[in-house]
């Protein structure tokens, strides 16, 4: 779900007053009907989402990347994590597996990466099924990824904020337990979009992606986002969108989904690295060419 904080934005557009006050939909035989009003019910997840001290995050990330100048075929990859977050300080402990699978190499998976992380205030440890060792990541990278989880985050509360310019556009229904919120862009909206989710990065990842960037487009979105009618939170979110991208004369072509749930809310008190992963750490080289101090 990493690619959604960096394209959505909060552009200033105006709210539609008559979509803004409309009730939620029912979907087939529901019996738990609210008359609350999209708004209603958008300011009061906010809320509740804001006052999140701590949640669990289960996500799965698919993608299919086709090259027009690749014989070879499509790639799809694939990513499932697992992450424990702390909201303050920001601490987080995750797992995540990354696989791959290429299209001339039917039936066959290919294992990239199995990462198990601790993010803390001061330091962030790291161990992949490579190197099997906990490493403690130099500060230069540790700085950048903690921006980068922060500025790259799925959180629910993130992800209103930066909707809510785009709040008459939804489609509203519901269910017993949940408001759907559904949201569709394309063309030339979606780009725009993509443009401002620059100028939320810091420098150092607006440098990393910048030229990548440039020469991305989004050809469409479909965002879907499930809110308890009890507790107000976010408890689902899923994201599908279409991207080209267009490098030395080459088009690559990328459709995305990104599924999020959200559970344990405000039930995790911390998050400890434990002490066998701190004896056994050792300091990872910088790519800098400094070792962290």
């Amino acid at each position: 779900m990493k690619k959604i904080a960096k394209v959505l934005s909060a552009a200033a557009l105006a709210l539609s007053l008559g979509a803004c006050s409309m009730t939620a939909s029912p979907e087939e035989n529901v019996k738990n009907s609210s008359d609350m009003t999209l708004e209603q019910v958008f300011k009061k997840s906010q809320k509740a989402d804001s006052e999140l001290t701590s949640v669990h995050l289960d996500m799965e990330s698919k993608q299919m990347i086709t090259n027009d100048g690749n014989e070879e075929g499509s790639m799809d990859m694939s990513t499932a994590s697992s992450s424990d977050l702390v909201m303050d300080p920001m601490t987080m402990h995750q797992t995540s597996t990354v696989n791959m699978a290429m299209e001339e190499m039917e039936g066959t998976e290919l294992p990239l990466a199995e990462v198990e992380m601790y993010l803390t205030e001061q330091e962030i440890y790291m161990k992949d099924n490579m190197q099997n060792q906990w490493t403690i990541l130099p500060n230069e990278m540790a700085d950048m990824m903690k921006q980068s989880a922060l500025q790259e985050s799925a959180l629910p509360e993130n992800q209103l904020k930066q909707l809510e310019p785009y709040l008459d556009q939804f489609t509203f229904k519901q269910d017993d337990d949940h408001f759907i919120l559904q949201l569709s862009l394309e063309g030339d909206q979606a780009n725009d979009i993509l443009k401002e989710g620059m100028g939320m990065m810091n420098e150092e990842l607006q440098s990393t992606v910048e030229g990548v960037m440039e020469n991305m487009s989004i050809e469409n979105m479909e965002l879907k986002m499930w809110i308890d009618k009890e507790s107000f939170h976010t408890v689902k979110m899923e994201v599908q969108q279409k991207l080209e991208m267009n490098q030395n004369g080459e088009s690559v072509k990328m459709d995305q989904t990104m599924k999020s749930d959200f559970s344990k809310f405000n039930e995790i008190d911390a998050i400890e690295v434990p002490a066998e992963v701190k004896e056994s750490a050792v300091e990872m080289d910088s790519p800098f060419g400094q070792v962290n101090e």
